[in-house]
Parts: C-alpha cells; structure tokens; sequence
C-alpha cells in the first residue's frame, strides 16, 4: 500500500464530503453587511471544512483505505 494513493483518496474524498457544507446558505458572515467578498469567501470555506470534521475524517479514512487496499491487491495479482 503506497501511502500518495491513501493520501490523495483521503483528501479527494474530504474534500467531496465537504462539497455540501460549502454550498449551504446560512453561515453567520452571510448576515454580516460590512463583511468583503474575501471575508465571506474566507468563512465559507472555513465553515465548510471544520464542520463535522470528525465524521468527514473517519469516512474518508475508511474509503482511502479501502481504495488504497484494493489497488494494492491488484498489484499483487498481477505480478503473480
């Protein structure tokens, strides 16, 4: 198992499982008139990558690693 290939699956997948909380309307510096493009922009993708963080690294640590297991395994068969 070639720890590049878990880290590029548990990232994608990261990255993937936040796509939503991205997206979502409603964090707090939407209401915020004084607030520039950058802060909300800032705020957003913060709130989007810290929010259920826990969960988001669990599963994609679970799908990196089976990813990474199952490409492993095919390297294997076909060097037999």
């Amino acid at each position: 198992m070639k720890i590049k290939t878990f880290l590029l699956g548990f990232i994608s997948v990261y990255l993937l499982l936040s796509v939503p909380a991205f997206l979502g309307i409603g964090s707090v510096i939407d209401w915020v008139p004084e607030a520039t493009f950058a802060q909300k922009f800032n705020g957003i993708v913060m709130d989007g990558l810290t929010r259920h963080a826990l969960i988001k690294s669990v599963l994609a640590t679970i799908i990196s690693l089976s990813v990474s297991l199952l490409f492993f395994r095919d390297r294997v068969r076909k060097r037999r």
